[in-house]
């Protein structure tokens, strides 16, 4: 019997919610399209897609003419659709209601558009986790398409990998797809002919082997490459002068006139059966596994895995290692960055709201939309960072709160036509780490305080711009950081009104200063890198609080007392909400026989746009390039950006001084090392003076406008 191998071919396209129109119409001309012009080029080759359903809605507007020509590949039965979550969510951290409405939502679209039923499934990351085959075959999901690095750190060998497996929960089955790994690195890395070697070179006389290859669309156009792109291999000059698809291709049809049987999953699932059963770890694909780590324990493990490709360790040991070694999985990246779970635990609080709304009133046909807000913020790619920006991109962060604040409002407009209250005072462990917020919430802004982080606020949404203001990034050390180079490094999370205390006053009128021009040793350069000394031990540190509301004040007074210089000192702090305007009162006292004398210093992180010359501020008439860093003495700063409708202003009670500076991160995304603008850091700062027993009284108002 002559020897075969069966190969699936898949390419996976996605761009997440928020990207940029330019964004998606670059990869649409350098990727998308020249790509599936590329496999009609070549009817033998029969490949399955997957999009997401925010593409598939991008392009059904900007490019109908695309849906066109996959309607007639779909007919002609070159190409099959699978499906997946309609907005690219990681499926095991979202409530299972919302899991079967985004993978409803995809299949019935699929349906609608092409005519196809869907039975495959496409795992955004590859986030797998054990209970998920319950809630897919629920679903109707025949099989899903997992790494076969799933598989290997389960015990499993590469030949046994070319097979599919069944798995269960309670019952519940699913088939599982591997993806081969040596050919996702191959493609387009390595010359046509070698992965058509490796796929030769696993046939056997059976012919029941299947290698399934699933590479990102945006790989084959858009993905950097050197000193080209991978629009340049694929389609321009490959490697040799001939463009890279259209020579693989070209082998590939040649190898099915005699050992290559090219075929979708679904009609390899018709003639053969699954290996058998196998239970699979918690992972997700091999790089995420790393990237989610600590950052030194991400050092470590890459520093493993890189000595044992270099067979520093020996014969066969070496080997044995990569196959085993796996780090984190995906949910530590919750951990990892808090941005990530602010936005993770606060979609889980407003779908709360939703649900709440629900069983009070019924469901009904106008709660449709505000769902699908929800099940927007759900998009994964702001949740995570590894070789890509993720949560690092502010864009997408704030897409994410749009989405997340635009559904409270049409909830708070429902609740007031039925006469329900919309301002709300309370307690929740919003964050999830067993520590409870103080969440204050009315028609026009929420505010959500943090009394065992400083009482520090730490979220701030302005309702009719659907902005929250307090959009930024903690600056810390990632495992890709050269140590021979200083990047700013924060000790304390950015949030607002941390009391720190410090010991000398700012140098004041330095106006539009280069951080690379401030003096080495000077105050404003050891802000700017969290490097000045501390006094006090109040920073990020447990305030003890009480809550109120009068009329329509909301009120929480959080104390604390400690020591600044060894002094001891009682801050008593009054957080107030009304209407548009938060108000914070401090009340400092000095309760030792000594006299204090020291300087008051609480940042206010705002971000108003990812692009930094959209971050207009103006102060004494003078606007404020948040580029450099700049300071002055005066009690009031103004904040607009008319295409968001964001105004704001900054008052304080007493003359203070003011430093602006920029926060700036430093990673590495798909374009290589990059400097990302995160927000401007507006720091004020107040002389104290008190002699014993003696208060220092201040207040500090934002005044959010309507214009």
């Amino acid at each position: 019997m002559k020897e075969k191998i069966n190969f699936a071919l898949v390419f996976h396209f996605h761009q997440p919610i928020g990207n940029f129109d330019h964004v998606i119409e670059h990869a649409y001309q350098k990727s998308y399209l020249p790509l599936i012009k590329m496999i009609k080029k070549f009817p033998k080759i029969k490949v399955s897609l997957h999009y997401t359903g925010y593409l598939l809605e991008w392009l059904e507007k900007n490019h109908p003419e695309y849906d066109d020509i996959l309607k007639e590949m779909s007919n002609e039965g070159q190409i099959e659709i699978i499906g997946g979550a309609f907005y690219e969510p990681i499926i095991p951290i979202i409530p299972d209601r919302d899991k079967k409405a985004q993978i409803e939502l995809l299949r019935d679209y699929i349906k609608k558009h092409f005519n196809l039923d869907i039975k495959g499934f496409w795992l955004a990351e590859r986030a797998w986790e054990p209970h998920l085959p319950k809630i897919l075959s629920e679903c109707g999901i025949e099989y899903i398409l997992i790494d076969d690095f799933h598989l290997r750190a389960n015990g499993l060998y590469e030949e046994e990998t070319f097979f599919p497996y069944i798995t269960e929960e309670q019952g519940y089955i699913v088939k599982v797809i591997p993806i081969n790994e040596p050919l996702r690195y191959m493609v387009p890395w390595k010359q046509p002919w070698e992965p058509v070697e490796y796929l030769e070179k696993n046939k056997n006389t059976e012919g029941s082997r299947l290698i399934t290859l699933i590479s990102d669309a945006e790989k084959m156009g858009v993905w950097p490459a050197g000193d080209m792109t991978t629009y340049d291999i694929c389609y321009v000059k490959g490697y040799d002068g001939t463009p890279w698809l259209e020579s693989w291709f070209r082998r590939l049809t040649e190898g099915m006139d005699s050992w290559l049987n090219m075929l979708h999953i679904s009609e390899y699932l018709k003639n053969y059966k699954p290996k058998g059963l196998i239970y699979m770890p918690t992972a997700s694909y091999d790089k995420m596994s790393y990237w989610v780590l600590p950052t030194r324990a991400r050092r470590s493990l890459e520093n493993l895995i890189q000595k044992a490709k270099w067979k520093q360790f020996g014969e066969p040991f070496s080997d044995e290692l990569l196959q085993f070694l796996k780090g984190g999985y995906w949910r530590g990246f919750l951990v990892k960055y808090p941005e990530s779970n602010l936005m993770h635990k606060k979609m889980l609080y407003v779908r709360q709201k939703l649900i709440n709304y629900e069983e009070e009133f019924g469901k009904s046909e106008n709660l449709k939309e505000i769902w699908i807000d929800i099940y927007k913020s759900q998009c994964n790619d702001p949740y995570w960072h590894g070789q890509f920006g993720g949560v690092y991109f502010s864009f997408m962060r704030e897409t994410i709160y749009s989405c997340l604040i635009n559904a409270e409002r049409k909830i708070d407009k429902l609740l007031k036509q039925r006469n329900q209250p919309t301002n709300n005072l309370y307690e929740k462990d919003l964050t999830f780490d067993g520590r409870s917020e103080i969440l204050m919430e009315n028609e026009f802004l929420n505010v959500y305080i943090q009394p065992h982080y400083g009482a520090s606020i730490l979220e701030i949404d302005i309702k009719n711009a659907t902005h929250n203001i307090l959009n930024v990034f903690t600056r810390k050390e990632e495992a890709y950081h050269d140590p021979k180079e200083k990047f700013p490094i924060d000790r304390w999370r950015k949030q607002a009104f941390i009391d720190h205390f410090i010991q000398n006053a700012f140098i004041m009128n330095q106006l539009q200063i280069p951080i690379d021009k401030l003096e080495e040793n000077s105050l404003e350069k050891k802000v700017y890198f969290d490097e000045f000394e501390e006094r006090g031990n109040f920073a990020g540190t447990t305030y003890e609080y009480e809550i109120t509301s009068k009329e329509e004040n909301q009120i929480a007074n959080l104390t604390k007392k400690g020591k600044i210089k060894g002094n001891n000192v009682q801050i008593d702090k009054v957080i107030v909400l009304k209407n548009k305007t938060i108000e914070i009162k401090y009340k400092i006292i000095n309760n030792s026989k000594e006299k204090l004398d020291t300087h008051h210093y609480v940042e206010f992180p705002v971000y108003i746009d990812s692009d930094i010359s959209q971050n207009i501020i103006l102060a004494n008439n003078n606007e404020i390039n948040v580029k450099n860093i700049s300071n002055w003495k005066g009690s009031q700063l103004h904040i607009k950006n008319s295409k968001k409708n964001l105004f704001l202003t900054i008052s304080t009670q007493k003359f203070c001084n003011f430093l602006i500076y920029p926060l700036m991160t430093y990673v590495t995304t798909d374009g290589g090392y990059d400097t990302l603008f995160q927000g401007a850091v507006i720091g004020l700062q107040s002389k104290i003076e008190l002699k014993p027993s003696e208060v220092y009284n201040n207040s500090i108002i934002i005044d959010f406008k309507d214009e």
